[in-house]
C-alpha cells in the first residue's frame, strides 16, 4: 500500500501559513517517507468542496487542532482497493500510522440526483428481518484494525461481500473518531462550516448552552410504563448543572411540533428524543396507544435558534439514512427490497437539521436503519432496560460520558460510547447488538469542542 507522501514545501511555512499547507498532495515521483509530523484531524472531501471547506481548516489550525485534507481524487489515484470505500479506508489507516490522527471528518454525501457519492459509503450486509438487508455504516471507516492488529477489511472470508453477517468476522472497535458532513453541494459545506466556527468561538459561557431538552413518549403501548420518557429520565439524571426541560406525551407537555420549536428556539446545549423513528420525522406514542408526529423535516426551517445550536441525539430508528433520494422512487416501483416511499425524499431528518442555515443542530447522533428498544426492568436494578441496551444504551451513554467522565470532544464521546458497547455486549455473535453498534452515526465534526472554546 502506497504510503502518504509530503511534497516539498517552498519557503518557511509556520503556523501563520496554515492555508498554504492545509491540502496535501502526494508526490508520486519520488515517494519519500512522510515527514515526522502529526495531525489531529484528517478531512476527506472532493476537490469541488475545497474552497468552502478551507475556512474550517484555517479555524482548526488556529485553535490548535492540527488539520490536513486529502481529496478523494488524490486518494483514488494513490491507493489501491476493491472499491472507493476501501481506498478511503486505506488512506485513513495510512494517516493514522504516519500522522497519528485522532479524528476523521468525511465531507460529502450523495451527488446531485443521487448519482454517486462525493465521499463513498459502506453498507453492512446484515438482515435482521425488518425489511432492510443492508444498511449504511460509517464505523467501517473507523475500525481500522482487527484483533491481531492487521488491517480489517470487513471481508474476512474474502468473497467480496463486506460485513456479511455470520460469515465475516468484524472487530467493530473504532480506532479513530469518525464523523460525516453529508453535504451534497458546496453551498451546504459553507453553511455547516460557518455553524461550526461560530459554535466553537461563541458558545462558551453562554447561558443557553446549559439547557437540555428531553422529548419522550410511550414507545410500547402494549406494555406497562412509558419507555421513551423513562430512558430520557436516565439520560437527564446525569446532566447535573443543566436546566432540564422535559417534553413528554404523558404529561401533556408534548402535543406536537410547536412545543419542540418553542423549546429549541430558546437555545439548548443538548436535545434527546426517544420515541419512534422515520427518515424524515420523529413520532411519539401517546398513553392511550395512538401516536403523534413530534417533529419532521418541514418543521426545521421554522426554527429560530441562530447561533444557539444543540447537539441533538435521536434515539430512534432510521433518522440517519442519508442515502434517501427522490430518485429512489425507481427502486420502489421496481419493488426492490429495502426501499419504501419514505426513502424518496431529499434529506433524512438528522442531516436536515445540521445543514439548516442559521438554525437547527450543530451535530446529530442517531441510527441509519431500524434500531431496537426494550421494556420493563428484567434485571431488577431499578433502571429501565430500554436505557441499558441497544439504541437506548448508546444514547444514554453519551450523556454519562460527558457528565461523569468529562469527555468534551464530540467525536471522542461517540467513539467511546461505541467502544463501551463493544466491551459490554456480544456484538460479534448477536445480530441485534452487532447492528446497534454499526448503525450509530455522527453527523458533525468529530473534533468539535462541546460547549466551544473559552476566550481570554
Amino acid at each position: 500500500m502506497k504510503k502518504i507522501c509530503i511534497i516539498a514545501i517552498i519557503g518557511l511555512l509556520l503556523f501563520t501559513a496554515v492555508s498554504a499547507s492545509s491540502y496535501y498532495t502526494p508526490n508520486r515521483t519520488n515517494n519519500p517517507q512522510p515527514l515526522k509530523t502529526t495531525y489531529d484531524l484528517l478531512c476527506i472531501a472532493p476537490k469541488s468542496f475545497s474552497k468552502n471547506l478551507q475556512p474550517l481548516i484555517d479555524h482548526k489550525n488556529t485553535i490548535g487542532v492540527q488539520t490536513i485534507v486529502l481529496t478523494t481524487e488524490d486518494i483514488y489515484k494513490d491507493y489501491t482497493g476493491r472499491d472507493n470505500a476501501e481506498q478511503i479506508k486505506y488512506a485513513i489507516k495510512d494517516a493514522k500510522e504516519s500522522w497519528n490522527i485522532s479524528y476523521v471528518l468525511l465531507v460529502g454525501g450523495l451527488k446531485f440526483l443521487g448519482l454517486g457519492w462525493h465521499v463513498p459509503v459502506r453498507y453492512s450486509n446484515l438482515d435482521d428481518g425488518t425489511g432492510y438487508n443492508v444498511f449504511l455504516t460509517d464505523l467501517y471507516f473507523a475500525d481500522l484494525y482487527n484483533e491481531t492488529g492487521e488491517f480489517d477489511d470487513w471481508d474476512s472470508n474474502g468473497n467480496g461481500i463486506f460485513a456479511e453477517w455470520g460469515k465475516d468476522i468484524l472487530d467493530l472497535t473504532p480506532d479513530v473518531a469518525i464523523g460525516r458532513l453529508a453535504c451534497r453541494t458546496a453551498k451546504e459545506v459553507a453553511i455547516v462550516v460557518e455553524k461550526i466556527i461560530t459554535y466553537e468561538t461563541t458558545t462558551a459561557g453562554s447561558s443557553w448552552f446549559t439547557r437540555m431538552i428531553a422529548v419522550g413518549g410511550d414507545s410500547f403501548p402494549a406494555y406497562p410504563g412509558y419507555e421513551g420518557e423513562e430512558t430520557c429520565d436516565v439520560a437527564t439524571s446525569y446532566m447535573t448543572g443543566f436546566d432540564i426541560q422535559k417534553l413528554y406525551t404523558s404529561t401533556g407537555t408534548l402535543t406536537g411540533p410547536a412545543d419542540i420549536l418553542t423549546a429549541v428556539s430558546q437555545g439548548c446545549g443538548f436535545l434527546m428524543t426517544r420515541g419512534k423513528g422515520g427518515t424524515d420525522r420523529v413520532r411519539m406514542g401517546l398513553p392511550e396507544g395512538e401516536e403523534i408526529i413530534a417533529f419532521q423535516n418541514k418543521d426545521v426551517p421554522k426554527l429560530t435558534n441562530k447561533d444557539r445550536y444543540p447537539i441533538w441525539v435521536f434515539g430512534e430508528c432510521i433518522h440517519g439514512k442519508f442515502d434517501v433520494c427522490v430518485l429512489n422512487i425507481v427502486n420502489v416501483i421496481q419493488n426492490i427490497s429495502g426501499y419504501t416511499m419514505a426513502d424518496c425524499i431529499y434529506d433524512c431528518i438528522a442531516w436536515r437539521l445540521v445543514r439548516q442555515k442559521d438554525a437547527g443542530a450543530i451535530a446529530t447522533l442517531t441510527n441509519t436503519n431500524i434500531c431496537y428498544g426494550s421494556t420493563g426492568d428484567v434485571n431488577g436494578n431499578g433502571i429501565p432496560d430500554d436505557a441499558e441496551t441497544y439504541g437506548g444504551f448508546l444514547a444514554v451513554e453519551l450523556f454519562r460520558l460527558y457528565s461523569q467522565e468529562g469527555i468534551q470532544t464530540l467525536g471522542v464521546l461517540h467513539q467511546q460510547a461505541l467502544c463501551n458497547y463493544v466491551k459490554q455486549f456480544p456484538v460479534r455473535t448477536n445480530l441485534l447488538h452487532s447492528k446497534s453498534v454499526q448503525e450509530f452515526i455522527l453527523f458533525g465534526d468529530p473534533s468539535l469542542k462541546i460547549g466551544g472554546y473559552a476566550t481570554d
